[in-house]
């Protein structure tokens, strides 16, 4: 079983890392570069696109959206660490891996919840046609990519979990995806 979750993960990182990662910073791109045309435009010209407004903020939010699942798969999100790590020092590597296991349940809890109760919010959007303060854009999509981020985010933290409920056991798995990646503060 561990093997064949090892290639269904590694399946979903590479579409993560290398398909979501890149479209999440085409996004960002376009967004900024729109964003920058328009404040030209409107300085220079003294024209702007009545939408372009939130066009640009709905792009960066949801490139920033889909990044989150990016990062939540590599595990390099931002920790608060100076518990566990002195726990770690000190000898304690299983309550330390429980607490990451307890971290990821939670986590997989809190995605999947928020995916719950998106798809009805989505639904909903897209049947009355609601459309962003310019009302020119539909917001659904957006809607849309902030639930397919949170779904990633629960997909990858499944794997997660797998691999901390394995490292309690004391079988290593995802050895090439490790579980303490992350950016300290």
């Amino acid at each position: 079983m561990d093997a064949a979750l090892d290639r269904i993960y590694r399946i979903i990182r590479y579409i993560l890392d290398d398909i979501f990662g890149n479209l999440a910073s085409i996004g960002l791109l376009f967004g900024t570069l729109f964003a920058i045309f328009e404040v030209v435009r409107r300085y220079k010209f003294g024209v702007v696109y009545e939408w372009g407004q939130d066009f640009v903020i709905y792009m960066i939010i949801g490139s920033v959206f889909v990044y989150f699942a990016v990062t939540q798969a590599k595990r390099a999100h931002l920790v608060m660490s100076a518990f566990t790590d002195l726990l770690y020092g000190r000898g304690y590597e299983k309550p330390v891996i429980f607490l990451r296991m307890c971290v990821s349940a939670f986590s997989l809890f809190f995605f999947t919840y928020f995916a719950y109760w998106g798809i009805p919010t989505v639904e909903r959007t897209m049947l009355t046609g609601r459309t962003s303060q310019s009302m020119f854009l539909l917001l659904w999509p957006f809607q849309a990519c902030l639930l397919g981020a949170f779904v990633l985010m629960a997909l990858v933290t499944v794997f997660h979990l797998y691999q901390d409920v394995r490292a309690l056991m004391g079988k290593k798995v995802f050895t090439w995806a490790p579980a303490e990646i992350h950016t300290d503060i």
